[in-house]
Protein backbone atom coordinates (compact mmCIF):
# COMPACT_ATOMS: atom_id res chain seq x y z
CA UNK A 1 0.00 0.00 0.00
CA UNK A 2 1.22 3.47 -0.89
CA UNK A 3 1.81 6.02 1.85
CA UNK A 4 -0.01 9.39 1.66
CA UNK A 5 3.30 11.04 0.68
CA UNK A 6 3.82 8.58 -2.19
CA UNK A 7 0.26 9.20 -3.38
CA UNK A 8 0.78 12.98 -3.33
CA UNK A 9 4.10 12.66 -5.20
CA UNK A 10 2.45 10.41 -7.76
CA UNK A 11 -0.34 12.93 -8.30
CA UNK A 12 2.19 15.75 -8.68
CA UNK A 13 4.20 13.76 -11.24
CA UNK A 14 1.02 12.91 -13.12
CA UNK A 15 -0.09 16.55 -13.14
CA UNK A 16 3.30 17.67 -14.45
CA UNK A 17 3.22 15.04 -17.20
CA UNK A 18 -0.27 16.07 -18.25
CA UNK A 19 0.70 19.75 -18.22
CA UNK A 20 3.73 19.08 -20.40
CA UNK A 21 1.58 17.02 -22.74
CA UNK A 22 -1.06 19.74 -22.98
CA UNK A 23 1.61 22.38 -23.58
CA UNK A 24 3.20 20.26 -26.29
CA UNK A 25 -0.18 19.82 -27.98
CA UNK A 26 -0.75 23.58 -28.03
CA UNK A 27 2.70 24.30 -29.43
CA UNK A 28 2.31 21.60 -32.08
CA UNK A 29 -1.07 23.03 -33.09
CA UNK A 30 0.30 26.57 -33.38
CA UNK A 31 3.27 25.39 -35.46
CA UNK A 32 1.08 23.31 -37.75
CA UNK A 33 -1.48 26.08 -38.21
CA UNK A 34 1.22 28.60 -39.11
CA UNK A 35 2.70 26.18 -41.64
CA UNK A 36 -0.67 25.35 -43.19
CA UNK A 37 -1.50 29.02 -43.56
CA UNK A 38 1.79 29.70 -45.37
CA UNK A 39 1.41 26.60 -47.54
CA UNK A 40 -2.13 27.48 -48.58
CA UNK A 41 -1.24 31.11 -49.33
CA UNK A 42 1.62 30.07 -51.62
CA UNK A 43 -0.49 27.41 -53.28
CA UNK A 44 -3.07 30.06 -54.12
CA UNK A 45 -0.40 32.46 -55.42
CA UNK A 46 1.26 29.75 -57.51
CA UNK A 47 -2.06 28.87 -59.16
CA UNK A 48 -2.77 32.51 -59.92
CA UNK A 49 0.72 32.98 -61.41
CA UNK A 50 0.62 29.57 -63.12
CA UNK A 51 3.87 28.53 -61.49
CA UNK A 52 4.86 24.92 -60.87
CA UNK A 53 8.25 23.45 -60.08
CA UNK A 54 9.68 21.10 -62.72
CA UNK A 55 13.01 19.46 -61.90
CA UNK A 56 13.71 18.78 -65.56
CA UNK A 57 13.43 22.51 -66.35
CA UNK A 58 15.83 23.75 -63.65
CA UNK A 59 18.93 23.74 -65.87
CA UNK A 60 17.17 25.67 -68.64
CA UNK A 61 15.71 28.22 -66.23
CA UNK A 62 19.12 28.67 -64.65
CA UNK A 63 20.77 29.24 -68.02
CA UNK A 64 18.09 31.80 -68.89
CA UNK A 65 18.60 33.60 -65.60
CA UNK A 66 22.38 33.64 -65.97
CA UNK A 67 22.04 34.98 -69.52
CA UNK A 68 19.81 37.84 -68.33
CA UNK A 69 22.33 38.73 -65.66
CA UNK A 70 25.25 38.38 -68.10
CA UNK A 71 26.80 35.52 -66.11
CA UNK A 72 28.84 33.20 -68.27
CA UNK A 73 29.60 29.72 -66.93
CA UNK A 74 33.28 28.85 -66.60
CA UNK A 75 33.60 25.13 -67.35
CA UNK A 76 36.20 23.35 -65.24
CA UNK A 77 37.22 19.86 -64.15
CA UNK A 78 37.15 18.30 -60.70
CA UNK A 79 40.11 19.76 -58.83
CA UNK A 80 39.97 23.01 -60.77
CA UNK A 81 36.88 24.59 -59.22
CA UNK A 82 37.31 27.82 -57.26
CA UNK A 83 34.49 28.24 -54.74
CA UNK A 84 33.79 31.37 -52.75
CA UNK A 85 31.86 30.14 -49.72
CA UNK A 86 29.90 31.92 -46.98
CA UNK A 87 29.61 29.16 -44.36
CA UNK A 88 29.68 29.54 -40.60
CA UNK A 89 31.93 27.14 -38.72
CA UNK A 90 29.15 26.21 -36.29
CA UNK A 91 28.11 22.59 -35.81
CA UNK A 92 28.51 20.16 -38.68
CA UNK A 93 29.17 22.76 -41.39
CA UNK A 94 32.79 21.70 -41.74
CA UNK A 95 31.48 18.76 -43.78
CA UNK A 96 30.47 21.21 -46.51
CA UNK A 97 33.87 22.86 -46.59
CA UNK A 98 35.72 19.55 -46.71
CA UNK A 99 33.63 18.31 -49.63
CA UNK A 100 33.96 21.61 -51.48
CA UNK A 101 37.71 21.25 -51.02
CA UNK A 102 37.64 18.01 -52.99
CA UNK A 103 36.43 20.04 -55.98
CA UNK A 104 39.30 22.51 -55.86
CA UNK A 105 40.24 25.79 -54.19
CA UNK A 106 37.88 27.19 -51.53
CA UNK A 107 37.94 30.81 -50.41
CA UNK A 108 36.05 30.61 -47.13
CA UNK A 109 34.24 33.42 -45.32
CA UNK A 110 33.06 32.65 -41.78
CA UNK A 111 30.43 35.18 -40.63
CA UNK A 112 30.96 34.14 -37.01
CA UNK A 113 34.56 35.35 -37.21
CA UNK A 114 33.35 38.88 -38.00
CA UNK A 115 31.30 39.26 -34.83
CA UNK A 116 27.81 38.46 -36.13
CA UNK A 117 25.57 37.65 -33.16
CA UNK A 118 22.51 35.71 -34.29
CA UNK A 119 20.67 35.97 -30.98
CA UNK A 120 21.02 39.74 -30.97
CA UNK A 121 20.02 39.91 -34.64
CA UNK A 122 16.80 38.02 -33.92
CA UNK A 123 16.03 40.69 -31.33
CA UNK A 124 16.72 43.41 -33.89
CA UNK A 125 19.36 45.15 -31.77
CA UNK A 126 21.00 48.11 -33.58
CA UNK A 127 24.56 46.98 -32.82
CA UNK A 128 23.84 43.54 -34.27
CA UNK A 129 22.38 45.06 -37.45
CA UNK A 130 25.52 47.20 -37.78
CA UNK A 131 27.70 44.11 -37.28
CA UNK A 132 25.78 42.40 -40.08
CA UNK A 133 26.52 45.28 -42.45
CA UNK A 134 30.21 45.11 -41.54
CA UNK A 135 30.25 41.34 -42.12
CA UNK A 136 28.68 41.75 -45.54
CA UNK A 137 31.18 44.45 -46.44
CA UNK A 138 34.01 42.14 -45.37
CA UNK A 139 32.56 39.40 -47.58
CA UNK A 140 32.55 41.75 -50.56
CA UNK A 141 36.16 42.71 -49.88
CA UNK A 142 37.20 39.06 -49.68
CA UNK A 143 35.36 38.34 -52.94
CA UNK A 144 37.21 41.15 -54.73
CA UNK A 145 40.59 39.93 -53.48
CA UNK A 146 39.87 36.28 -54.33
CA UNK A 147 38.54 37.09 -57.81
CA UNK A 148 41.61 39.18 -58.61
CA UNK A 149 43.86 36.23 -57.79
CA UNK A 150 41.95 33.41 -59.46
CA UNK A 151 38.63 33.32 -61.37
CA UNK A 152 35.71 32.20 -59.20
CA UNK A 153 33.45 29.53 -60.69
CA UNK A 154 30.59 29.86 -58.24
CA UNK A 155 29.59 31.38 -54.93
CA UNK A 156 28.01 29.08 -52.34
CA UNK A 157 26.21 30.62 -49.36
CA UNK A 158 24.71 28.86 -46.37
CA UNK A 159 22.82 31.90 -45.19
CA UNK A 160 19.39 33.49 -44.99
CA UNK A 161 17.85 36.91 -44.68
CA UNK A 162 18.93 37.15 -41.07
CA UNK A 163 22.65 37.41 -41.85
CA UNK A 164 23.24 38.03 -45.58
CA UNK A 165 21.96 41.22 -47.17
CA UNK A 166 20.16 41.12 -50.50
CA UNK A 167 22.29 43.96 -51.85
CA UNK A 168 25.43 42.02 -50.94
CA UNK A 169 24.37 39.12 -53.16
CA UNK A 170 24.07 41.54 -56.08
CA UNK A 171 27.50 43.02 -55.37
CA UNK A 172 29.14 39.62 -55.00
CA UNK A 173 27.74 38.59 -58.38
CA UNK A 174 29.06 41.80 -59.97
CA UNK A 175 32.48 41.41 -58.35
CA UNK A 176 33.01 37.76 -59.25
CA UNK A 177 30.97 37.40 -62.43
CA UNK A 178 29.86 34.09 -60.95
CA UNK A 179 26.42 32.71 -60.03
CA UNK A 180 25.37 32.75 -56.37
CA UNK A 181 23.89 29.51 -55.03
CA UNK A 182 22.17 29.33 -51.65
CA UNK A 183 21.12 26.41 -49.49
CA UNK A 184 18.03 26.22 -47.27
CA UNK A 185 17.64 23.08 -45.18
CA UNK A 186 14.84 24.19 -42.86
CA UNK A 187 12.50 26.06 -45.18
CA UNK A 188 9.32 24.56 -43.74
CA UNK A 189 9.92 26.25 -40.38
CA UNK A 190 12.37 29.09 -41.10
CA UNK A 191 11.09 30.42 -44.41
CA UNK A 192 9.57 33.63 -43.14
CA UNK A 193 10.65 35.97 -40.41
CA UNK A 194 10.26 39.40 -38.91
CA UNK A 195 11.84 42.47 -40.50
CA UNK A 196 15.36 42.96 -39.17
CA UNK A 197 16.88 46.20 -40.27
CA UNK A 198 16.51 46.61 -44.03
CA UNK A 199 15.08 43.17 -44.87
CA UNK A 200 13.08 40.16 -43.76
CA UNK A 201 14.85 37.35 -41.97
CA UNK A 202 14.37 33.78 -43.18
CA UNK A 203 15.02 32.52 -46.70
CA UNK A 204 12.19 34.65 -48.05
CA UNK A 205 14.46 37.66 -47.46
CA UNK A 206 17.00 36.58 -50.10
CA UNK A 207 15.06 34.05 -52.22
CA UNK A 208 14.75 36.24 -55.32
CA UNK A 209 18.43 37.22 -55.31
CA UNK A 210 19.89 33.71 -55.43
CA UNK A 211 20.69 32.48 -58.93
CA UNK A 212 19.99 28.94 -57.76
CA UNK A 213 18.30 28.10 -54.47
CA UNK A 214 18.81 24.59 -53.08
CA UNK A 215 15.92 23.58 -50.83
CA UNK A 216 15.45 20.24 -49.07
CA UNK A 217 11.67 20.78 -48.86
CA UNK A 218 9.81 19.96 -52.07
CA UNK A 219 6.79 22.00 -50.97
CA UNK A 220 8.99 25.12 -50.75
CA UNK A 221 9.93 25.06 -54.44
CA UNK A 222 6.73 26.90 -55.37
CA UNK A 223 7.41 29.36 -52.54
CA UNK A 224 10.71 30.32 -54.17
CA UNK A 225 9.04 30.59 -57.57
CA UNK A 226 6.36 32.91 -56.20
CA UNK A 227 9.06 35.15 -54.74
CA UNK A 228 10.95 35.32 -58.04
CA UNK A 229 13.51 32.68 -57.10
CA UNK A 230 14.98 29.74 -58.98
CA UNK A 231 14.77 26.60 -56.79
CA UNK A 232 16.20 23.12 -57.08
CA UNK A 233 14.95 20.33 -54.85
CA UNK A 234 17.80 18.34 -53.31
CA UNK A 235 18.07 16.63 -49.93
CA UNK A 236 20.97 16.91 -47.54
CA UNK A 237 24.07 14.84 -48.17
CA UNK A 238 26.66 13.08 -46.08
CA UNK A 239 30.41 12.88 -45.61
CA UNK A 240 30.95 9.15 -46.18
CA UNK A 241 34.63 9.49 -45.25
CA UNK A 242 33.68 10.77 -41.79
CA UNK A 243 30.55 8.68 -41.26
CA UNK A 244 32.14 5.37 -42.16
CA UNK A 245 32.46 1.92 -40.58
CA UNK A 246 34.83 1.62 -37.64
CA UNK A 247 36.16 -1.19 -35.47
CA UNK A 248 34.35 -0.09 -32.30
CA UNK A 249 32.51 -2.74 -30.33
CA UNK A 250 28.75 -2.17 -30.53
CA UNK A 251 27.88 -1.91 -26.84
CA UNK A 252 24.86 0.41 -27.25
CA UNK A 253 21.42 -0.55 -28.49
CA UNK A 254 20.18 2.83 -29.77
CA UNK A 255 21.54 6.33 -30.07
CA UNK A 256 20.03 9.67 -31.03
CA UNK A 257 22.18 12.61 -32.11
CA UNK A 258 20.60 16.07 -32.27
CA UNK A 259 19.28 18.87 -30.12
CA UNK A 260 16.88 18.09 -27.27
CA UNK A 261 13.87 20.15 -28.31
CA UNK A 262 10.21 19.61 -29.05
CA UNK A 263 8.95 16.05 -28.70
CA UNK A 264 12.36 14.43 -28.72
CA UNK A 265 12.95 14.18 -24.93
CA UNK A 266 9.43 12.80 -24.38
CA UNK A 267 9.88 10.23 -27.15
CA UNK A 268 13.20 8.89 -25.87
CA UNK A 269 11.81 8.83 -22.32
CA UNK A 270 8.81 6.82 -23.51
CA UNK A 271 11.11 4.30 -25.22
CA UNK A 272 13.06 4.01 -21.97
CA UNK A 273 9.88 3.25 -20.06
CA UNK A 274 9.18 0.47 -22.59
CA UNK A 275 12.59 -1.01 -21.91
CA UNK A 276 14.81 0.52 -24.61
CA UNK A 277 17.70 2.77 -23.62
CA UNK A 278 18.68 5.52 -26.04
CA UNK A 279 22.10 7.12 -25.73
CA UNK A 280 21.78 10.81 -26.63
CA UNK A 281 24.13 13.62 -27.58
CA UNK A 282 23.54 17.22 -28.51
CA UNK A 283 22.57 20.56 -27.07
CA UNK A 284 20.01 20.22 -24.29
CA UNK A 285 20.62 16.59 -23.37
CA UNK A 286 22.18 15.65 -20.04
CA UNK A 287 25.18 14.24 -21.93
CA UNK A 288 25.66 17.60 -23.64
CA UNK A 289 27.34 18.36 -26.94
CA UNK A 290 30.17 16.32 -28.42
CA UNK A 291 32.83 16.86 -31.03
CA UNK A 292 32.06 15.47 -34.46
CA UNK A 293 34.57 12.66 -33.94
CA UNK A 294 32.85 11.74 -30.67
CA UNK A 295 29.46 11.75 -32.39
CA UNK A 296 30.73 9.40 -35.09
CA UNK A 297 32.15 7.13 -32.40
CA UNK A 298 28.77 7.09 -30.62
CA UNK A 299 26.99 6.15 -33.84
CA UNK A 300 29.49 3.36 -34.55
CA UNK A 301 28.99 1.94 -31.06
CA UNK A 302 25.22 1.77 -31.58
CA UNK A 303 23.36 -1.11 -33.18
CA UNK A 304 20.57 1.26 -34.22
CA UNK A 305 20.70 4.96 -35.05
CA UNK A 306 17.38 6.57 -34.17
CA UNK A 307 15.97 9.40 -36.28
CA UNK A 308 13.03 11.71 -35.62
CA UNK A 309 11.73 13.52 -38.66
CA UNK A 310 9.24 15.80 -36.91
CA UNK A 311 9.63 19.56 -36.75
CA UNK A 312 9.62 21.25 -33.36
CA UNK A 313 6.65 20.08 -31.32
CA UNK A 314 4.86 18.55 -34.28
CA UNK A 315 5.22 14.93 -35.36
CA UNK A 316 2.74 15.56 -38.19
CA UNK A 317 4.98 18.10 -39.91
CA UNK A 318 8.19 16.46 -41.14
CA UNK A 319 11.36 17.49 -42.90
CA UNK A 320 14.34 15.63 -44.31
CA UNK A 321 17.25 15.68 -41.86
CA UNK A 322 20.99 15.50 -42.25
CA UNK A 323 20.92 12.44 -40.00
CA UNK A 324 18.81 10.70 -42.67
CA UNK A 325 22.04 10.42 -44.65
CA UNK A 326 24.74 10.46 -41.96
CA UNK A 327 23.07 7.56 -40.16
CA UNK A 328 22.91 5.11 -43.07
CA UNK A 329 26.37 6.17 -44.28
CA UNK A 330 28.08 4.53 -41.29
CA UNK A 331 27.25 1.11 -42.65
CA UNK A 332 27.35 -0.84 -39.39
CA UNK A 333 24.28 0.60 -37.63
CA UNK A 334 20.73 0.22 -38.93
CA UNK A 335 18.98 3.56 -39.37
CA UNK A 336 15.46 3.71 -37.91
CA UNK A 337 13.52 6.94 -38.37
CA UNK A 338 9.97 8.25 -38.52
CA UNK A 339 8.24 7.72 -41.84
CA UNK A 340 8.45 10.61 -44.28
CA UNK A 341 7.13 10.08 -47.84
CA UNK A 342 10.07 12.07 -49.24
CA UNK A 343 12.48 9.45 -47.91
CA UNK A 344 11.07 6.93 -50.40
CA UNK A 345 12.69 8.94 -53.22
CA UNK A 346 16.15 8.40 -51.77
CA UNK A 347 16.11 5.05 -49.96
CA UNK A 348 14.38 1.71 -50.26
CA UNK A 349 12.56 1.47 -46.96
CA UNK A 350 12.87 -1.92 -45.33
CA UNK A 351 16.03 -2.69 -47.28
CA UNK A 352 18.34 0.33 -46.80
CA UNK A 353 16.67 2.12 -43.88
CA UNK A 354 13.70 1.31 -41.65
CA UNK A 355 10.79 3.57 -40.68
CA UNK A 356 8.13 3.79 -37.98
CA UNK A 357 4.88 5.73 -37.73
CA UNK A 358 4.25 5.63 -33.97
CA UNK A 359 5.96 5.07 -30.66
CA UNK A 360 4.80 1.47 -30.53
CA UNK A 361 6.03 0.79 -34.06
CA UNK A 362 9.40 2.29 -33.18
CA UNK A 363 9.63 0.04 -30.10
CA UNK A 364 8.57 -3.09 -31.97
CA UNK A 365 10.85 -2.52 -34.98
CA UNK A 366 13.80 -1.72 -32.70
CA UNK A 367 13.23 -4.95 -30.77
CA UNK A 368 13.14 -6.89 -34.05
CA UNK A 369 16.33 -5.28 -35.32
CA UNK A 370 18.16 -5.93 -32.07
CA UNK A 371 17.14 -9.59 -32.15
CA UNK A 372 18.11 -10.12 -35.80
CA UNK A 373 21.81 -9.28 -36.00
CA UNK A 374 22.27 -10.61 -39.53
CA UNK A 375 19.26 -8.74 -40.89
CA UNK A 376 20.25 -5.56 -39.06
CA UNK A 377 23.78 -5.59 -40.45
CA UNK A 378 22.50 -6.23 -43.96
CA UNK A 379 20.25 -3.16 -43.78
CA UNK A 380 23.17 -1.11 -42.47
CA UNK A 381 25.48 -2.24 -45.27
CA UNK A 382 22.90 -1.61 -47.99
CA UNK A 383 22.18 1.84 -46.57
CA UNK A 384 25.86 2.77 -46.83
CA UNK A 385 26.08 1.43 -50.37
CA UNK A 386 23.19 3.69 -51.41
CA UNK A 387 24.86 6.69 -49.78
CA UNK A 388 28.12 6.01 -51.60
CA UNK A 389 26.31 5.75 -54.92
CA UNK A 390 24.06 8.80 -54.63
CA UNK A 391 24.03 10.75 -51.39
CA UNK A 392 27.37 12.34 -50.54
CA UNK A 393 27.81 16.09 -50.42
CA UNK A 394 30.03 15.66 -53.48
CA UNK A 395 27.05 14.26 -55.37
CA UNK A 396 24.96 17.27 -54.39
CA UNK A 397 27.62 19.80 -55.42
CA UNK A 398 28.14 18.00 -58.72
CA UNK A 399 24.41 18.30 -59.46
CA UNK A 400 24.51 22.04 -58.76
CA UNK A 401 27.60 22.57 -60.92
CA UNK A 402 25.97 20.62 -63.76
CA UNK A 403 22.95 22.91 -63.58
CA UNK A 404 25.22 25.97 -63.67
CA UNK A 405 27.02 24.67 -66.76
CA UNK A 406 30.36 24.33 -64.96
CA UNK A 407 30.42 20.53 -64.94
CA UNK A 408 29.82 18.19 -67.85
CA UNK A 409 29.08 14.43 -67.83
CA UNK A 410 32.77 13.54 -67.50
CA UNK A 411 33.13 15.50 -64.26
CA UNK A 412 30.07 13.80 -62.81
CA UNK A 413 31.66 10.40 -63.47
CA UNK A 414 34.81 11.55 -61.67
CA UNK A 415 32.71 12.60 -58.66
CA UNK A 416 30.99 9.22 -58.63
CA UNK A 417 34.39 7.52 -58.51
CA UNK A 418 35.60 9.79 -55.72
CA UNK A 419 32.50 9.02 -53.66
CA UNK A 420 32.65 5.29 -54.22
CA UNK A 421 36.33 5.20 -53.20
CA UNK A 422 35.59 6.43 -49.70
CA UNK A 423 37.33 4.39 -46.94
CA UNK A 424 35.52 1.17 -46.10
CA UNK A 425 33.36 1.71 -49.19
Amino acid sequence: MHTPLQIVRGLVDYSRTMARSAGADVRAMLLLNEYRKRRDEYEHRAKQLRLAYNDAAVARLTRDRMHRLDIRPRPAAVGGIHTLAWISTAGWHGQLLKSLGQLGKVTHFDPLATGIDYQSLRRGLPDAILARRKACAAFEALAAKAASEHPIHWVFVYASGIDLLRETIDRIREITGAPVVGIGLDDKQTWSGQPIGEQLSGMVGIASKLDLAWTSARIACEWYLCEGGNPVYLPEGCDANLYSPGDQRQDLDLCFVGQAYGLRPNFTAALHRLGLTVATAGYGWQEGTMSEAELVNLVRRSRIVLGMGGIGWSDELKNLKGRDFDGPAVGTSAYLTSYNPELTQFFEIGREIVCYSSLDECYEIARWLLADEQGRKKIAQQGRERCLREHTWLHRFARLLEILGVFGPQERRVVDRLASNSPHG
